[in-house]
């Protein structure tokens, strides 16, 4: 008889990138695709409100490209990262946002210094994977989120086995650096599986139906705040 598979367990990756070469490497990677189809699906998902907090915003691709679509959009970026936020910088100076992106070095772990019910909505593209406890994400995003807000965050889903793992790295890194492949695998092993992170927002009062597969490889969380 055979044995039941046994899922693949979670293991952790670093929460931040800090060293300076690997913030580098990491902005070289090609992320346009999955940007794009975010800012896509966040616009024609509802309405987003004037002020916006990206968590966990990395090199602010994500806010420059959505303050490119809507005029009126304001957007704080927050990022662990010193290193990644100084390319941050430079790429919102490039786009001539300095006036309508504003970058803040913040931990999801340590949210409350930041004002509370700040933004009509906050996203969020793969930053939970990197927390030892996810939950502290959908903390900050409620902290940070103001009553009947809006919050739309995305992230990816682990796969079942290591197979299935190679399979997506071979599909979704092919032509990128050993670097790129490598953090890519240690992604997927990180994050969260549909059913974890549906258990997880359930203690937030977010229904699963909210919580969906919104590729073959993202979930994401799409809806109100619950009050």
């Amino acid at each position: 008889m055979s044995q039941p598979l046994v899922p693949l367990p979670r293991t952790l990756e670093p929460e931040s990138m800090e060293s300076q070469e690997e913030a580098q490497q990491y902005g070289q990677m090609d992320h346009s695709a999955v940007n794009r189809q975010f800012v896509d699906d966040l616009v024609a998902g509802g309405d987003i409100g004037l002020q916006v907090i990206d968590l966990g915003c990395g090199t602010a691709a994500i806010p420059i490209q959505l303050c490119q679509r809507l005029d009126d959009v304001r957007v704080i970026g927050v990022d662990s990262s010193i290193s990644m936020l100084e390319i941050a910088k430079v790429e919102v100076d490039y786009a001539g946002m300095l006036d309508r992106i504003f970058l803040e070095q913040g931990d999801a772990k340590a949210i409350d210094e930041f004002q509370e019910s700040a933004a009509d909505t906050v996203i969020s593209n793969s930053l939970l994977h990197h927390l030892a406890d996810p939950k502290h994400g959908l903390e900050a995003a409620f902290y940070l989120c103001r009553d009947e807000g809006r919050l739309f965050l995305r992230d990816l889903v682990r796969p079942g086995t290591d197979a299935e793992v190679e399979k997506l790295v071979a599909l979704y890194a092919e032509g990128e650096s050993g670097f790129a492949q490598q953090l890519l695998r240690q992604s997927f092993h990180a994050a969260l599986t549909l059913d974890e992170i549906r258990e997880i927002a359930g203690g937030f009062g977010i229904d699963a139906e909210h919580v969906q597969m919104s590729s073959d490889r993202h979930w994401t969380i799409d809806c109100q705040k619950p009050t």
